[in-house]
This record gives C-alpha cells, sequence and structure tokens, in this order.
C-alpha cells in the first residue's frame, strides 16, 4: 500500500517505475533532505513497515542503490548510507547530457508528423503545468517528455543507461527545484522542442548543457 507514500502516483505505476525503484527513489529523497545522512543505517524491516510492503522490494531498492553507489554494505553491520555529494550530482547530470544528446543523435530523420505531434502534446502538458506554478506535476510531465526523446531514439542500450541513471536526478530536482528553476528549464525546453520540430538537431544538443547544468544551483 504504497501509495500515499508516493503522492505522484495514481492509479497505479503511471510513469513506469517499478515498486522497488519507488522504494529507492523514497530512500534516495530521504537523503537528500537529511532526513538520513551519511553513516546510517538502513534497517529493511522499518523500511517494509513504513511502506506497508514486503521486504523483498526493499532489499532489491536497496541493491539498486547499492549499484549507484548511493549506500553500501558492511559486514556485521548492514546497509548504510553513502554519502551523495555536489560533485557526484554533477556528475551524474553530465552523464545525462551525454546521454541525451546521443538520444537526439539517434532520433535524426526519425521525427515523423505524428511524432511532432505527440512531443508538441507533451510540451502543452508541460505548459499547462507551468502555468499553474504545479512544480512536481512540471516535473513529472518533463520527465515524461524526455522519456519520450529516448522512445523515438529507438535503441535499447542508450534507454537501458537513461533508465539506470534518472531516477537520482529526478529526486534531486524533486528536492532541490524552486520556481525560479522551473521558469528557467521550460524557457529553455521550448527551444527544444522548437530545434525538434525544425530538425536542427545540432542545435537542439547545444541546449541540453545549459538545460540541466544550470538547474544545478
Amino acid at each position: 500500500m504504497i501509495r500515499s507514500t508516493f503522492p505522484y502516483m495514481d492509479n497505479g505505476n503511471r510513469f513506469g517505475e517499478s515498486l522497488p525503484e519507488q522504494i529507492a527513489k523514497h530512500i534516495l529523497t530521504k537523503i537528500m533532505k537529511g532526513d538520513l545522512v551519511p553513516g546510517d543505517k538502513i534497517v529493511e524491516d522499518a523500511v517494509a513497515t513504513e511502506l506497508q510492503t514486503s521486504r523483498a522490494p526493499v532489499r532489491e531498492a536497496l541493491y539498486l542503490l547499492q549499484v549507484d553507489n548511493i549506500v553500501e554494505r558492511i559486514p556485521r553491520k548492514g546497509t548504510v548510507v553513502k554519502s551523495l555529494t555536489s560533485l557526484e550530482i554533477r556528475e551524474y547530470t553530465e552523464v545525462m547530457i551525454g546521454l541525451i544528446q546521443m538520444a537526439l543523435d539517434f532520433s535524426k530523420d526519425k521525427w515523423t508528423a505524428e511524432r511532432i505531434e505527440n512531443l508538441t502534446l507533451k510540451l502543452e502538458s508541460m505548459t499547462e503545468m507551468f502555468a499553474v506554478n504545479e512544480l512536481l506535476g512540471y516535473q513529472q510531465k518533463a520527465t515524461l517528455l524526455t522519456n519520450y526523446l529516448f522512445e523515438v531514439a529507438e535503441n535499447k542500450a542508450l534507454s537501458k543507461f537513461y533508465r539506470e541513471s534518472v531516477y537520482i536526478l529526478n529526486v534531486f530536482a524533486q528536492v532541490k527545484w524552486t520556481i525560479e528553476t522551473m521558469n528557467f528549464y521550460h524557457h529553455k525546453m521550448q527551444k527544444l522542442i522548437h530545434w525538434i520540430k525544425e530538425n536542427d538537431i545540432e542545435k537542439a544538443k547545444e541546449i541540453i548543457p545549459d538545460l540541466l547544468l544550470e538547474t544545478l544551483d
């Protein structure tokens, strides 16, 4: 019964995340907010009780976080929080810049009229959230639009790398973004979509570094 803990979920898993991924994001949010600090132990039973789920998905969530170097398993102590520094967040962001730029390269000449229409609709959904200053809703819509770039790219390996990294940056955005961040991001995103529609992928790629790096401040 994890819905109450994840307010962005509605009528099931709309955004394609498995239960362990959701739990991992929940734990990561606590780390970024400072509710869990480096050295703190994460107890599977406690997390399972809090989220009203079984231990199995919690164990898998902790494995996901361990793979991403967010937590570590220490003999006779269990799973503890490692530090997630500003430098590490920047490194994740730089990797994401490269992944999105590669997705744009792979998407070249694949933007049919139908796909352009779908892209436009996703930007309109973002704009609706932007117009009412709905920050969390805006972030969710922005993720759906970015996901679509990888869908159009049609490269399974690239999509896999993207999925393995994106939730950390999504959680960072949920914790750190402000209305001012959203204003900056939306302006850049409009330019990005404009150049995709113009089939100028190189100019679209040029926007990505600013689009992501400026949101770290």
